[in-house]
């Protein structure tokens, strides 16, 4: 007997944009040891627009540290709001590739600015500041909760050195 499982939940916002995004966005990924890097491309031309997503994970403090994060996307047109949406994949198919089976944390350093403009509005995630820096830099968190969401439409490609 086939098991009926509901949908992951997700906020409207991400709803609405996901499928736009993958009609015509990808995202690969190479494995560093504990770093991953992820790429997002084009489909229809299979050209790379970003490769400075990293992240890790420290599983003795559960938390995912974002290393970098510049998708890159705001650049291209038509593209309005697909950082949020590259963000929320790039978490889900992470947490997944390292087994993180429990909520954990997520912290990064950010500019103030980026973080009112980008990370404080993303409804998927409760991004709050712990630590105001020097020259306007902060240390954010959020707690996450990994989904049971497909993420095998990501694609491993070697690491190049």
């Amino acid at each position: 007997m086939d098991v009926l499982h509901p949908p992951p939940v997700v906020s409207a916002f991400m709803a609405a944009h996901l499928p736009e995004f993958l009609e015509n966005y990808g995202i690969s990924f190479s494995v560093d040891g504990p770093q991953m890097e992820y790429f997002v491309y084009q489909k229809g031309t299979g050209q790379d627009i970003s490769c400075s997503l990293t992240l890790t994970f420290d599983v003795g403090t559960g938390t995912i540290t974002i290393l970098t994060f510049y998708p890159g996307l705001y650049l291209h047109p038509g593209t309005r709001y697909f950082s949020a949406v590259c963000f929320f994949l790039v978490l889900q198919h992470f947490a997944h590739f390292q087994h993180i089976a429990s909520d954990c944390r997520i912290c990064l350093s950010t500019k103030k600015m980026i973080f009112d403009t980008f990370y404080a509005l993303l409804q998927d995630f409760d991004f709050h500041v712990l630590l105001q820096g020097e020259e306007d830099r902060v240390a954010i968190e959020s707690s996450f909760l990994v989904l049971d969401f497909d993420t095998s439409m990501f694609s491993q490609r070697p690491l190049v050195e």
